[in-house]
């Protein structure tokens, strides 16, 4: 039986122990923000805004097309006949209220959406592996001293079996005992499923799947004080969330425009050339009455208010997460110092107990208390700690801080170009 106690006792001093093959939670960060094929998605939507850019481009450019006519029946008046054959057929517009011009502001302002949204996603992406990773840890601090007090009730057990073997009457302590140890190796059980759930949706971004032994404290030595100093951004409106958000709004200010420009009139130049005869002319296009084109301003009006009411969104879910994970890291802080405290108090309380019933001065019932109060201050204690990450991982979020704070260095061309247009 004591055999047994010591080997338990080992495995909690071995959970606790730093691993030499530990994996960093920076270095998790790095590879998926080099792997990961979400941000080659947001790498491909830049492509394509860009590619929309031209095609808005485009519209101050001739159309050339080769055409071919076979007539059946023709009569003409003023005209002479028209002729079966080949002909180029070309159209260039010459005016066009600014329509073309404003769409082409409209989608160059998406390339910019586009460009800061991978910012963002990495940002976020970095949050969400980030979360796992805590998760998992926080799970693995909670198994440690969890199979700690499973160590102190295995030992007790132990001795009130011999005792039983000798006075039978003991055996409803016994019992008392076996029910609480096993609400110990349930609660570790529980532990475990949720550590080896976040360690298996980690492995998503990861090259094998982690181990307990590869989780350690990714901000060890992290005082709440430095921690906001060092990575307090200074101005929000600088966030690729905020950047994003402000160039889909200039975005659909500029779609307004345009829609509004497309209800005028189209004027055009327009020629003919086939091997007989050509002919170059003027042509203008309006539609009088066309109740799409004027629903699709409203539409973009509506977008564009829609657009400036989420800039003010994030501006304030910025300020408010920045305040409140900066709050709780200092609560927390004081919270660990105090449950530091509690515990060498209460593991005092469990040798005066342990000591007590064994000379008859303290009941079972006392001294398994004493047990669950000392495993409580100390779940409050890891509760603590890992509420504090939380807070220091939600405070690098707001401040959009991740990236730097992970010491990553995008050398993509795409973000490159975007860094020049800005």
């Amino acid at each position: 039986m004591y055999k047994k106690c010591y080997l338990l006792l080992a495995g909690c001093l071995f959970m606790q122990m730093p691993s030499a093959v530990a994996m960093p939670l920076k270095e998790v960060l790095k590879q998926a923000f080099t792997l990961d094929p979400t941000l080659d998605e947001a790498k491909a939507n830049i492509q394509v805004a860009q590619s929309q850019t031209k095609i808005s481009e485009a519209g101050h450019y001739p159309i050339i097309s080769l055409a071919g006519t076979s007539v059946i029946n023709q009569k003409h008046v003023y005209t002479s006949e028209r002729r079966s054959g080949p002909s180029v057929v070309g159209r260039l517009n010459l005016y066009a209220w600014g329509a073309i011009e404003a769409e082409v502001e409209r989608d160059r302002f998406r390339e910019g959406y586009y460009e800061h949204r991978y910012d963002e996603t990495r940002e976020l992406l970095g949050q969400q592996i980030a979360q796992l990773y805590l998760t998992a840890l926080r799970a693995k601090e909670n198994i440690a001293i969890y199979e700690e007090s499973l160590v102190r009730h295995e030992k007790i057990l132990g001795d009130l079996e011999v005792i039983a073997r000798h006075d039978e009457g003991r055996y409803s302590d016994v019992n008392e005992a076996l029910s609480r140890r096993n609400q110990v190796e349930s609660t570790i059980l529980s532990q475990k499923r949720i550590m080896h759930t976040a360690l298996n949706r980690l492995s998503r971004y990861t090259p094998r799947v982690l181990e307990p032994e590869d989780l350690i404290d990714p901000f060890v030595k992290v005082t709440a004080a430095s921690f906001t100093k060092q990575y307090k951004n200074p101005d929000i409106k600088t966030t690729p969330s905020y950047l994003a958000q402000q160039q889909e709004s200039e975005s659909a200010r500029a779609a307004v425009k345009a829609a509004a420009a497309r209800r005028m009139p189209a004027i055009n130049l327009e020629g003919n050339v086939s091997r007989r005869e050509h002919e170059l002319y003027l042509s203008a296009s309006w539609d009088i009455f066309n109740p799409a084109a004027k629903y699709t301003e409203q539409q973009s009006f509506y977008s564009q208010r829609a657009a400036e009411a989420r800039l003010q969104e994030i501006e304030l879910t910025a300020k408010e997460q920045a305040l409140t994970s900066e709050a709780d890291m200092h609560r927390n802080e004081q919270l660990m110092a105090v449950t530091k405290k509690q515990i060498k108090l209460q593991e005092n309380v469990v040798n005066d107990n342990e000591l007590k019933f064994s000379i008859a001065s303290r009941t079972l019932i006392d001294l398994l208390d004493s047990y669950q109060e000392l495993t409580n201050v100390q779940a409050a204690r890891v509760a603590a700690h890992n509420d504090f990450r939380d807070a220091a991982l939600l405070y690098l979020v707001s401040q959009a801080r991740v990236t730097e704070w992970v010491g990553f260095t995008d050398k993509s061309p795409l973000t490159n170009q975007s860094s020049t247009k800005k």
